[in-house]
């Protein structure tokens, strides 16, 4: 069954939780941030205070820890000003969850060989008006 027939179907019938708890989609457990629903809200209301690892991240770009310090100066500005368009410090603790679940699944290679498998697999589309050719056409 292709990938999103399967999830449509799963979210129709209110079993994609199920499905993430038997772990059919294994691949989407690293998923971070606003929901979309969430997001015209969280851009509407701003933020002046962000998480403090979040605060020290940006810190360390500003400074060019990273490299490129002129770079990123503007959006290290929005991200300081409240106005994160990008929703960067809205995400952080989110992101360094999923982070803590990458690792954790890094650890097991077996794990991560299924879950990688069953990522590219998914990651297909069967979308008919695709540029690229088919095999056939080639």
């Amino acid at each position: 069954m292709q990938l999103q027939h399967f999830i449509k179907a799963k979210l129709e019938k209110n079993e994609f939780k199920a499905a993430l708890a038997n772990e059919e989609l294994v691949f989407f457990t690293f998923l971070f941030g606003a929901k979309i629903l969430e997001v015209p809200k969280l851009r509407e209301e701003g933020s002046s205070k962000i998480p403090l690892q979040c605060a020290r991240v940006i810190r360390m770009v500003r400074d060019g820890y990273f490299g490129f310090k002129d770079y990123f100066q503007s959006l290290c500005d929005t991200v300081d000003g409240g106005k994160d368009f990008y929703l960067l410090g809205s995400d952080f603790e989110s992101y360094l969850e999923a982070q803590a679940a990458v690792d954790k699944a890094f650890a097991d290679p077996n794990k991560w060989t299924q879950m990688s498998i069953l990522s590219t697999a998914g990651s297909g589309n069967d979308d008919n008006s695709s540029p690229l050719p088919t095999p056939h056409e080639t």
